[in-house]
């Protein structure tokens, strides 16, 4: 009787439904960052705006996983097995420097440091790189001994980066001492032991993980390979010469002695179709020109102006004051001129640490005039257009349009910048990225055997290959040269400056300066009211 009470057994697919893997249906995230939340609990939102692109927030949220896991389990875990609050306060911790920096990002102006002092910034160390390039060898080059690297550092100087590319630990240290007592609140930066390890997880990522690597040659060749795509296999294009042979001509005839000289029927029709269809495709071509420029002009027209904006008190849970871009380049150089390194980030940080939560006034500076001439130089450097009459002639045409087209373009670049290229779903591919190239299997990999120098010759070579492609044939000439050789000629060149890892080390810390400015315009204040002359560029 029993037995005939007793419910069923049940079998191994009902079972296996029954009870499912816990583990498996919960993430990386709310295992690791959210242990208190609730299995269906959604994990709070990281960003203020969130809502416009949630796949941003999750990725963020992934290598914020993938971080702790890799630097703070390891040694906390031989501490405690059972104690997960570290990992939830390092969390909290991070999410407000994170909203911080979002809210900075969102009320600073950048377009003035993509347009105007990345531009300078990539010219000028051009220029020093070819000027260091001719010394060596000469009596400037301390009797022929001095080495590239050593000739480029003495023209780029900079605390930040030794001779040799070596970044200096201490530098990124104190500059991200000011970020942090900025981005945090006055309880979050007396806990010392969790900002000590937040800032010594930057510093490791950035000085160890990051810039020996993205400093490397090859590895800028294999990113601008991957940019540019697979190669497009062309298409088999049939000549009207094949089309014409359709059948074996009629032997001569003693009353038609001209049948040979005469085009055939087929061949009239057939180029008379091929002009048809040729000017068709112009037409068709310029149809659709003419439509993408009248909606471009109506949406720059109508679109409000993007300015820096004004500094006004925000509230916020450290009550700082909201920054505007302050671009420390001249408005319209004719001459690139590098940022002096004596006016670095770490000029201000003594007086930056000590109130760095209530920020001086600062005053928007007037917005930049002929936003195009500043790539226009750029490009003009890399590709030696000064260097031959018709690149010159180019090179003025060029400056003049822009120019005379300068209240436009100042509309369509940062238009441009916002809607194109600094777009939720570029900082979410870029997130991607950095975390398959931190943690390929979750972890951090060994780092992979830089290639041989054969492999990086076939990687530049093939870099120049594809950019000659890149140029339309009839520009070709112009912008490259005449001949193949002297084309190929350029575009190595071209490459020629971010041939060096050290010199490329100089360029990193100089941009690195440049971002921390442009997000933080308070970190120059010291170093311009602080005397000795320095100024106060990054």
């Amino acid at each position: 009787m029993a037995a005939s009470l007793a419910p069923p057994a049940p079998s191994i697919n009902s079972s296996s439904k029954i009870t499912p893997s816990v583990s498996q249906t919960i993430s990386l995230t709310k295992r690791l960052l959210f242990p208190h939340l609730a299995a269906s609990t959604p994990i709070p939102p990281l960003l203020r705006t969130s809502a416009a692109y949630p796949p941003l927030d999750a990725e963020l949220y992934d290598l914020l996983a993938l971080a702790l896991r890799a630097y703070i389990n390891p040694w906390w875990t031989k501490i405690t097995r059972y104690d997960k609050q570290l990992l939830v306060e390092l969390t909290r911790i991070l999410s407000a420097i994170i909203r911080a920096l979002e809210a900075r990002i969102l009320a600073a102006d950048l377009t003035p440091l993509v347009c105007h002092d990345l531009p300078l910034l990539l010219t000028q160390h051009s220029v020093d790189y070819r000027t260091a390039a001719q010394k060596l060898g000469s009596s400037y080059a301390a009797a022929g001994s001095a080495s590239l690297p050593l000739l480029f550092h003495g023209q780029q100087q900079h605390v930040g980066v030794s001779a040799e590319g070596r970044l200096d630990e201490v530098y990124v240290r104190a500059a991200l001492d000011v970020v942090l007592k900025a981005c945090l609140s006055p309880e979050d930066w007396d806990a010392e032991a969790e900002r000590y390890i937040i800032r010594e997880l930057i510093v490791k990522t950035v000085c160890v993980d990051v810039a020996p690597r993205v400093t490397q040659p090859w590895f800028l060749h294999s990113s601008l390979l991957v940019l540019l795509g697979p190669v497009e296999e062309p298409l088999l294009k049939v000549s009207t010469a094949r089309l014409t042979v359709s059948k074996p001509p009629d032997p001569p005839s003693r009353f038609n002695t001209n049948s040979s000289a005469s085009p055939s029927f087929h061949t009239i029709i057939i180029l008379f179709l091929s002009a048809v269809q040729t000017v068709s495709s112009a037409a068709l071509s310029i149809i659709h020109f003419y439509k993408n420029a009248v909606h471009t002009i109506k949406t720059v027209n109508n679109s409000p102006p993007i300015r820096p904006p004004s500094l006004t008190r925000t509230e916020s849970h450290n009550s700082e004051t909201a920054p505007s871009h302050s671009s420390k380049l001249p408005e319209t150089p004719t001459t690139p001129i590098l940022p002096s390194s004596s006016g670095s980030v770490t000029a201000s940080v003594g007086s930056q640490t000590a109130n760095s939560s209530a920020p001086p006034s600062l005053r928007s500076p007037p917005p930049l005039r002929n936003l195009a001439r500043p790539p226009l130089l750029l490009v003009a450097e890399f590709l030696g257009l000064r260097s031959r009459f018709t690149g010159s002639a180019l090179l003025f045409i060029c400056d003049a349009l822009a120019t005379a087209f300068a209240p436009f373009l100042d509309r369509l670049l940062p238009l441009f910048l916002y809607t194109s290229i600094l777009t939720p779903a570029q900082v979410a591919g870029l997130a991607n990225a950095a975390k398959r190239s931190l943690f390929p299997n979750g972890y951090p990999a060994q780092a992979p055997p830089d290639p041989t120098p054969e492999e990086q010759a076939v990687l530049r070579a093939e870099l120049v290959r594809r950019l000659a492609q890149l140029v339309p044939g009839p520009l070709a000439p112009v912008l490259l040269g005449p001949t193949p050789a002297a084309r190929e000629q350029t575009l190595s060149t071209l490459l020629g400056p971010f041939d060096e890892q050290a010199c490329n080390a100089h360029l990193f810390v100089l941009i690195f300066d440049l971002v921390l400015l442009a997000l933080f315009p308070e970190m120059a204040v010291g170093a311009a009211g602080s005397g000795g002359g320095g100024s106060a560029q990054p």
